[in-house]
């Protein structure tokens, strides 16, 4: 399984979007945890410590997704962890803010489990998974 044991933190507002990115994540065996928002996705890393891998939307109520990276990357002890747009935004000028927001890579909705394959090998490839 190319995600085995791997945590992930998937950070969306949908809840049709979060629950496909977390049963995908599962069946490739990867340790999902969820949340609504960014202001949620920072809590979950204090409760839960960091992950491997966070997958956040851009556009999201409270603070958006460009926020949670920032705030990720100044002020969080996970500031190293992998952190990927995980959006339907196409605009090329949100593509250019993902980057100077602290975003890894860019991955586009509707998620797959290629698009997945294909993410975990570029930005997870020889990392040990967490125990």
């Amino acid at each position: 399984m190319p995600l085995h044991g791997i945590k992930v933190l998937v950070v969306e507002d949908d809840q049709d979007h979060r629950e496909l990115a977390r049963i995908l994540l599962t069946d490739l065996g990867a340790r999902v945890t969820v949340a609504a928002n960014g202001e949620e996705g920072l809590k979950r890393l204090i409760v839960d410590g960091c992950p491997d891998l966070i997958l956040c939307d851009l556009r999201m109520p409270g603070m958006d997704g460009f926020t949670f990276a920032r705030e990720l990357r100044e002020y969080s002890p996970c500031r190293h962890v992998r952190l990927v747009a995980f959006t339907a935004v196409r605009d090329p000028v949100a593509y250019l803010r993902t980057w100077t927001a602290g975003f890894d890579a860019h991955l586009e909705k509707p998620l797959t489990t290629e698009k997945l394959d294909d993410l975990s090998a570029r930005l997870l490839s020889g990392r040990a998974t967490s125990s």
